[in-house]
């Protein structure tokens, strides 16, 4: 129902083709919008006791003000003193390592670990893996084992930092929505990329925004 669909082929193509994107005028303003947008709305989704369990670029989704709405809420689970977890749920690449063991007492912190591998998506079009990964068995094999995707350079040192925070083997160790939406309100994170700068009145404004929707 959303005008401007999934962002999954506006990354791509705006990635490969250096800052073009064919259909939609992609930029930085926009791109800083939607990884602020996805972390704040992750929080209100945490603080309503809700697990995703499926977030990922194609259940992104951009409104006609080119702002970010996520979907997919079909494998999301309220939390209870008695909920019996699944595991093996999720789509593969997204998916933390505790997802891969049959562990059903795993939290919230798996959504965090899909949010770094969503901020790795925004910046690297596919992902690298040394040596390069021939199954999904395999590559559970070597997520479940420590080994994550390389940045071969197009993914900036600050966002690197944050996507290893997020995706650290121990849940414990991963930071919260909260915590991520105080560390992206630093404008070190606003994207500067194709010679092109985030608007930064736009970006703050739309992170004023967010805020008070929190609050609602």
């Amino acid at each position: 129902l959303m005008k401007y669909k999934s962002i999954e082929n506006y990354m791509k193509q705006y990635l490969n083709l250096k800052g073009s994107c064919k259909g939609i005028k992609m930029n930085p303003t926009i791109r800083s919008k939607i990884i602020f947008g996805v972390a704040s709305t992750m929080k209100r989704v945490h603080n309503q006791m809700i697990i995703h369990r499926d977030l990922k670029l194609q259940n992104v989704f951009l409104d006609e003000n080119l702002e970010p709405r996520i979907a997919d809420f079909g494998l999301a689970r309220v939390i209870t003193p008695d909920v019996q977890m699944t595991m093996n749920i999720g789509t593969p690449i997204y998916m933390a390592p505790e997802l891969f063991q049959g562990d059903t007492n795993y939290d919230s912190s798996v959504d965090v670990y899909a949010f770094a591998m969503f901020l790795y998506f925004m910046f690297m079009p596919a992902p690298i893996f040394e040596p390069k990964i021939r199954s999904p068995n395999q590559m559970a094999i070597r997520i479940y084992n420590g080994q994550r995707p390389l940045n071969d350079g197009s993914i900036p040192a600050h966002y690197w930092d944050l996507i290893q925070k997020c995706w650290d083997h121990s849940p414990l160790k991963r930071p919260t929505f909260a915590d991520i939406v105080n560390i992206l309100k630093d404008d070190k994170y606003a994207i500067k990329e194709f010679d092109k700068e985030t608007d930064l009145d736009d970006l703050h404004e739309y992170q004023m925004r967010m805020e008070d929707y929190e609050d609602v």
